[in-house]
């Protein structure tokens, strides 16, 4: 079966992380980032968070991998569901979780902002756009392939090509909205509307992937 090939950045290793400093760190950042663009300097951030730069250096080989953990925790509340599974689960129960924590997330203000600050500043920073999808979308659509795989060996789901079904559902979610978002034609999804599209994206994803009975 296919599996997805994103390279994400490892876990540091060394010192104890401070997790209040990473904290402030990371949250930091993200502001600044969005803010003043990608063009931000350490020395901004380390300012700014109450650390020194050493600090930084300390949690972070560079901004690239400063960044990528930024990316790392949206993607990790984005895949919540696949997480945290009980262990009696069935798949409508853990893709509808999954797909109402996407939209709402991806739909936000904030991930608004920051693809708008991809698109912004790719040109300049080479390595943003290759380090955002690795620690972003590409982490959740190896997560989401690996729970599908993992179903399908259980009887549960019949999927050939995970990485393939997990793009599918993923793109049903997405259809046309990140796009209006990003460009201001529409403002943020109802909640109502959000569950609507899940719930008709796991229906037709089901029809074409579950363990006919």
């Amino acid at each position: 079966m296919s599996r997805a090939t994103a390279k994400i950045q490892p876990p540091r290793r060394g010192r104890p992380v401070d997790a209040s400093k990473r904290t402030a760190i990371l949250e930091t950042a993200r502001e600044l980032f969005l803010e003043h663009g990608y063009g931000v300097g350490l020395e901004m951030i380390a300012a700014k968070a109450g650390v020194s730069r050493q600090t930084i250096y300390n949690l972070f080989e560079s901004k690239d991998d400063l960044f990528a953990a930024i990316v790392q925790e949206s993607s990790s509340q984005i895949t919540a569901a696949l997480a945290e599974l009980s262990p009696d689960a069935r798949p409508r129960e853990v893709l509808t979780a999954l797909g109402v924590g996407f939209l709402t997330k991806i739909l936000s203000d904030r991930a608004v902002q920051f693809q708008r600050l991809l698109i912004g500043s790719s040109a300049s920073f080479p390595t943003l756009g290759p380090t955002f999808y690795a620690n972003g979308p590409g982490r959740g659509l190896a997560r989401l392939a690996a729970y599908l795989d993992r179903e399908t060996e259980a009887g549960r789901l019949t999927v050939d090509d995970p990485v393939l079904a997990a793009e599918q559902f993923f793109g049903m979610l997405m259809g046309h909205r990140s796009m209006r978002r990003t460009l201001r034609i529409d403002g943020e999804m109802p909640e109502a509307e959000i569950r609507r599209r899940v719930d008709s994206a796991v229906a037709a994803f089901l029809r074409a992937y579950d363990k006919p009975a």
